[in-house]
């Protein structure tokens, strides 16, 4: 019974996945923040519905990861929308006839400063999963996240195929 409900669910959640991957390939770029933002979450969602189904995790375990999981993505997502807006300001400094060697460096900085953070970030929750899992469970965690974020990827190209490349700001 536990296992029809999170395969209803999780083929719900591919559902609203396929959705907004869907309204993302039709309409050239998302509205806005807020619908990457709901992206984003389906995608979280069905990573953890997929991962509690692939590691066949205890409701004790599912207690502690989940929780986990949910508060670094949180935190991953606020870094990298930081970082996409020292991006967005790289390429604008660039873009200048004589960009700022100074504003350069200073965004260089800090947009390496939030890649490590999100490195670290994903080593410490990493091995804090680590630490609730058996060894088994361990070599299922590797593969699971390898072949889950590049099936991610691979439909994320697929959508952004349907459209044209993605428009980059000066």
């Amino acid at each position: 019974m536990k296992t029809r409900h999170i395969g209803i669910v999780s083929g719900f959640l591919a559902a609203l996945l396929a959705a907004g991957a869907g309204s993302f390939a039709l309409g050239g770029q998302m509205a806005g923040p807020g619908q990457r933002a709901r992206l984003r979450e389906r995608i979280s969602d069905l990573y953890l519905l997929r991962l509690t189904r692939a590691l066949d995790l205890t409701e004790e375990q599912t207690a502690k990861i989940y929780p986990l999981l949910t508060r670094a993505e949180k935190e991953k997502a606020e870094i990298q929308g930081k970082m996409g807006l020292d991006l967005r300001d790289l390429r604008a400094e660039l873009a200048k006839p004589e960009p700022r060697d100074e504003e350069l460096l200073a965004l260089v900085e800090r947009i390496r400063q939030a890649r490590r953070l999100i490195r670290q970030n994903d080593e410490a929750t990493e091995a804090a999963v680590d630490g609730l899992l058996t060894p088994a469970q361990k070599a299922r965690y590797l593969i699971f996240n390898i072949e889950f974020l590049r099936n991610v990827g691979e439909n994320l190209g697929r959508a952004r195929g349907a459209r044209a490349p993605l428009k980059r700001t000066p």
